[in-house]
């Protein structure tokens, strides 16, 4: 599964670029021949996860995938395929072809007001449908939005939400980025 210059492959997924890098993994564009489409690749290497914090980042990786394959919506990045092997986990993704809203905040800030307004619309859009299901994001923030080509926004990272049935993505603590957390989320008490 583990992607090798012989055979640029994580499953069934052929590699044809890298998108990002983390400490933990590599999201690479690829391609799905059996459906002829592109996706994203969100990988998680398992090599340095050793303990309980390894087995909670892999258990939380795989909850977002989860949680990704039920959220269908034309707001949420959709989620394909889960899979993993002894070196590699990943989630095949919708690609989005187009930038961050924290990128575009960067050119285009302030927006103007049609267009804010239109932003607000869809992501309130988005959140409510999460809340209608149980789900709280907990990591809306503008480097988790993504705008496809006919400027439809997407929320992406389901890493940290949690579900009305009590699934944590994460084990305690204060959980978030500080700059877009809520009250509730610096007190868990709320």
């Amino acid at each position: 599964m583990a992607a090798n210059p012989a055979s640029p492959t994580i499953g069934k997924y052929r590699i044809d670029g890298i998108l990002g890098e983390g400490a933990m993994g590599v999201v690479y564009r690829g391609y799905d021949a059996d459906l002829d489409r592109r996706v994203a690749l969100k990988t998680m290497r398992k090599d340095p996860l050793s303990g309980d914090y390894g087995a909670e980042l892999l258990a939380r990786f795989r909850r977002e995938a989860e949680a990704g394959m039920r959220l269908s919506h034309r707001h949420v990045v959709t989620v394909y395929d889960f899979g993993e092997d002894d070196v590699l986990a990943y989630m095949a993704m919708e690609f989005i072809d187009g930038r961050s809203l924290k990128d575009l905040n960067a050119t285009r800030a302030p927006w103007p007001l049609l267009d804010a307004l239109d932003l607000a619309g869809q992501l309130l859009d988005a959140l409510d449908f999460f809340h209608e299901r149980g789900v709280v994001h907990r990591d809306i923030k503008p480097a988790n939005i993504k705008f496809g080509r006919r400027a439809e926004l997407k929320i992406l990272d389901f890493g940290i939400a949690k579900l009305a049935d009590g699934t944590e993505r994460t084990t305690g603590g204060v959980i978030g980025t500080p700059a877009y957390m809520s009250p509730e989320q610096w007190d868990p008490s709320l």
